[in-house]
């Protein structure tokens, strides 16, 4: 490695700090003495002037895409600079570790610090997104924290500015596999809610440990990011998972639509967790106040005070008297029990205070033996209903169970009539014969019918793609694959020659802009056969096929002089392609190529990949 420059603009240069596709210093600023981060475009010997200036370009636009966010959340940005014909980014020197050094050294981290880590990254992309400024990288390596607790977001260089035309083609994707959105995976457009669906990934990582989407390649990876959901973490109270659950929804609509409300729906989570469970609270006793100022319990009518601790207890304090049934309507003075109290001024009755008497017990509404015969009544209405219920139950089954067998006897009589008019016709015949026998019998059709008609029909449909495909006619061959998909969807034998044909019509194309397109159909279709494909060994030649596929498109991505684009193709097709394979080999051979003259013309052993 080269020693670094002793300067670079106004700055001083201290130490290199890291070198990938571009190289970060730590330097000087002599001019506002204060340590900086100097990031500067590295150009690869040889270039052309079109890949100098798109190199100038992608650099440019990463230091707009963060020079513009000036918040406590997101590196700074100090400028852009140029001295002769080197390019360099001012930014702020961030002290502390990554995320990911902290998880790595840590594992999982407590739960209020890690909503606490997310919240803060909230605020950020809620600035950043205000700004039209989308991350596409949000991940543990590009969450900075720094020595007083404060969280920066880092790393722009393959944000996305909603406000400047895309400097990348339709169908490329972008990203780190195990922290992208759905919509990310398959290489559509994207917007906030991508970066929020990554976030919830790394919140998930802080609290779980582990990743809610595993797998041991980037197919299973981003395989589980499109069709499973993640497991409940123990970890996290029923508030808090409910707010994960919505963040990680597979369809963007269903999420939170912009950073303040999930970190909203975050602190209400929190709140109600550190809230805990509401408890009912007994009232207090009711007291009174003798003639001496000193508290006793109201006593109840017939219930004499409970007795002090050490004292006798009092003889109970009887009422005899019932206004419902004496003759008299003077009531006798009662007097007061004997023994110590809480004060010597208590009496069960004081005087001059009325003594309250139930009055006497209703006359039942109803007899008893009106009660008993009533329910004698219902239950034998609810024994008549359960007996009908099981009764219409069994006429169901029975009618079904008739209407099947005569829904297969028209089945039979169906396939029959239908393998009677295709029997020695063209298979463009065939076709339409099967194809409006399904239109026509449709609500009449029986399960075996609708299996036999839609996979003959399937089957009928890629025998004629693959005639198309042998006559060069891809477009019809095209047409007729994907409609046997659409009728047998687990058939991989489909998926690969659909593959196929992409491939061959790819190559027939040559360096073509459509040609980058239709490379990724190839491999979609080749992975989407390994998907379904239950043999192992078949699965690993759809694999290659896949890898094969991603070779070539890389080829044209570093002709047309997009050499990062195409590095990363290659990485991709690494992880499809089996070691010491002729495929791996060639991967291999153009990434070191790349490395050594990244500019430099491909070599025979860089050619075309397409041998199916």
């Amino acid at each position: 490695m080269s020693s670094p420059p002793t300067t670079l603009g106004k700055y001083q240069i201290i130490r290199e700090i890291a070198r990938s596709n571009d190289i970060v210093y730590e330097a000087y600023d002599p001019l506002m003495n204060r340590r900086v981060a100097l990031k500067e475009l590295s150009m690869p010997s040889g270039s052309t002037p079109q890949q100098r200036e798109e190199r100038v370009s992608r650099f440019k636009r990463e230091a707009r895409a963060a020079g513009t966010l000036a918040h406590p959340n997101i590196m700074t940005v100090y400028e852009l600079g140029e001295e002769g014909d080197r390019f360099y980014i001012a930014m702020e020197f961030l002290d502390g570790h990554t995320l990911r050094n902290e998880l790595d050294t840590k594992g999982a981290l407590p739960l209020d610090r890690a909503v606490e880590i997310a919240e803060q990254v909230l605020e950020g992309l809620e600035f950043m997104h205000a700004k039209g400024v989308i991350h596409r990288d949000i991940k543990p390596d590009n969450i900075q924290m720094l020595s007083d607790g404060r969280i920066k977001l880092t790393d722009f260089g393959i944000a996305r500015l909603t406000f400047e035309p895309n400097l990348t083609m339709d169908g490329q994707v972008f990203g780190t596999p195990s922290y992208m959105s759905p919509e990310q995976v398959v290489g559509r457009e994207i917007d906030a809610r991508s970066d929020l669906f990554s976030l919830a990934i790394v919140l998930y990582e802080m609290i779980g440990g582990r990743k809610p989407f595993s797998g041991d390649s980037v197919v299973s990876i981003t395989y589980a990011i499109m069709n499973k959901e993640p497991d409940r973490l123990a970890e996290a109270n029923y508030a808090l998972w409910q707010v994960l659950e919505r963040a990680l929804d597979k369809s963007p609509a269903l999420r939170y639509a912009s950073a303040v409300e999930f970190e909203s729906a975050l602190k209400a989570a929190q709140t109600a967790a550190h809230a805990g469970p509401v408890l009912d609270v007994m009232p207090p006793p009711v007291v009174s106040y003798g003639a001496s100022g000193n508290p006793y319990l109201m006593p109840t009518p017939g219930v004499p005070p409970p007795p002090i601790y050490g004292q006798p207890a009092p003889p109970p304090v009887l009422y005899p008297y019932n206004p419902y049934t004496a003759q008299s309507s003077t009531v006798p003075a009662a007097q007061p029990p004997t023994g110590a109290y809480l004060n010597s001024a208590y009496v069960p009755n004081p005087a001059g205070m009325p003594i309250y008497y139930a009055p006497p017990p209703r006359a039942p509404l109803m007899k008893a033996e009106t009660k008993q015969f009533l329910g004698k009544l219902v239950t034998a209405l609810v024994i008549g209903v359960a007996i009908v219920s099981v009764l219409i139950v069994l006429i169901q089954a029975i009618a079904s169970t008739m209407h099947q067998s005569e829904l297969e006897q028209h089945d039979s009589q169906v396939v029959a009539s239908v393998n009677e008019q295709i029997k020695g016709k063209p298979i463009g015949e065939q076709i339409q014969a099967v194809e409006e026998a399904i239109d026509r019998n449709g609500p009449l059709r029986g399960n075996i019918a609708r299996q036999q008609e839609e996979e003959y029909a399937a089957q009928l449909h890629q025998e004629r793609g693959e005639r198309y495909y042998a006559n060069h006619d891809y477009e019809r061959a095209e047409q007729d694959l994907l409609r046997s998909t659409e009728l047998d969807p687990q058939n991989s034998t489909t998926y690969r020659d659909l593959g196929e044909v992409y491939s061959r019509y790819a190559v027939e194309l040559g360096n073509a802009r459509d040609s980058v397109q239709i490379w990724t159909r190839a491999t979609e279709n080749y992975l989407r056969a390994a998907q379904v494909e239950r043999d192992p060994q078949v699965r690993t030649q759809l694999e290659d096929g896949a890898a094969r596929a991603t070779y070539n498109k890389a080829t044209l991505l570093y002709r047309s002089g997009n050499v990062l684009d195409a590095r990363q193709q290659l990485e991709t097709a690494k992880t499809f392609a089996l070691p010491n394979t002729e495929i791996s080999n060639r991967i291999e051979s153009m990434l070191h190529q790349i490395s050594i003259a990244p500019t430099a013309e491909l070599d025979p052993s860089g050619q075309s990949a397409v041998d199916q």
